[in-house]
């Protein structure tokens, strides 16, 4: 197997199932996506989000990383603090609508923890201070941002026990979690959108109003957005409990028009409000989530050193 084929397989949701723990399969993400990158489209990311570079004659000595020194007996410098003290906010969306799972593959939550786990541990590796809020129609937990391993340990045991549940709410707990944030940072928002699109996409606008940079992650499975089924079905919403019998070849057709529309719906208010939208299937691998997470890191940190 080729390098490359390998860092893909250790993205693949199916396979990182199988591993178990939250922590083992975040780590496994974010070191095989950066092992990865160099032979992926995403080159050069690797260099530009390195932790530590070679120390250089006239940086100043309290740059110096003295555990790394211990360790490796090379002197290396930290990225500095301007670079790195924007907190990141992981917003969760946990409602009854994340426990849909095609017959083979993880449920949209278990992807979800996922990507979510895999952000907070490359955000704590990069030396950035993360939180995490889990919702539905209200905050369900809320962990600040904070840095260091431990906090890390936190986070990823609030994800352990998570369980989809209760109709969701979006643009009122951003815009009340927003309200909270006392310093500007990036939002990253994790769902499936399943709410009133234009009350999402003015509360995303407000918080970016307020100069916060963010990303929306879009995560949807296959099934919903081509009804793939053949035949008569009765259709079950997760979150309202009402049912709907229906021929899926007759109504594809125009299932399949109005998904597309919502979906570019969104990305164009989305990206007219200034947020990053990034569209996910649930069976896909998870780098081009961590690549985009990379670039608006990439830009928030140049625009802070200006």
């Amino acid at each position: 197997m080729s390098a490359s084929a390998a860092y893909e397989r250790f993205l693949d949701p199916a396979v990182l199932a199988s591993i178990g723990r939250l922590d083992l399969i975040a780590r496994t993400v974010v070191e095989g996506f950066l092992t990865g990158l160099h032979k992926s489209p995403y080159r050069g990311l690797s260099q530009e989000f390195a932790e530590h570079r070679p120390y250089i004659a006239g940086d100043e000595l309290r740059r110096i990383d003295w555990r790394v020194y211990a360790r490796t007996d090379r002197l290396y410098v930290k990225e500095s603090e301007e670079e790195t003290n924007a907190p990141v906010r992981l917003l969760l969306d946990v409602s009854a609508s994340l426990g849909f799972a095609p017959r083979l593959g993880v449920s949209k939550l278990d992807y979800a923890r996922y990507l979510t786990a895999a952000l907070a541990y490359l955000s704590n590796r990069q030396g950035d201070r993360v939180g995490l809020v889990c919702f539905n129609e209200e905050t369900q937990s809320s962990i600040p941002a904070r840095g260091g391993l431990r906090h890390l340990q936190t986070i990823l045991l609030a994800l352990e026990g998570l369980e989809a549940r209760g109709r969701t709410s979006i643009g009122p707990v951003l815009l009340r979690q927003a309200s909270q944030w006392k310093r500007r940072g990036l939002a990253v928002l994790v769902s499936d959108l399943y709410d009133e699109p234009g009350e999402v996409v003015e509360a995303i606008a407000r918080v970016r109003r307020a100069r916060h940079d963010v990303i929306v992650f879009h995560l949807l499975d296959r099934a919903e957005k081509l009804l793939e089924p053949h035949g008569t079905y009765e259709f079950h919403d997760l979150e309202t409990n009402e049912t709907l019998l229906a021929d899926t070849d007759r109504v594809r057709r125009a299932y399949v028009a109005e998904m597309d529309e919502l979906r570019a719906y969104f990305r164009r208010e989305l990206e007219r409000a200034g947020a990053d939208y990034v569209e996910l299937d649930s069976a896909e691998p998870l780098d081009k989530a961590l690549a985009t997470y990379l670039r608006r890191r990439k830009a928030g940190r140049t625009k802070g050193k200006r």
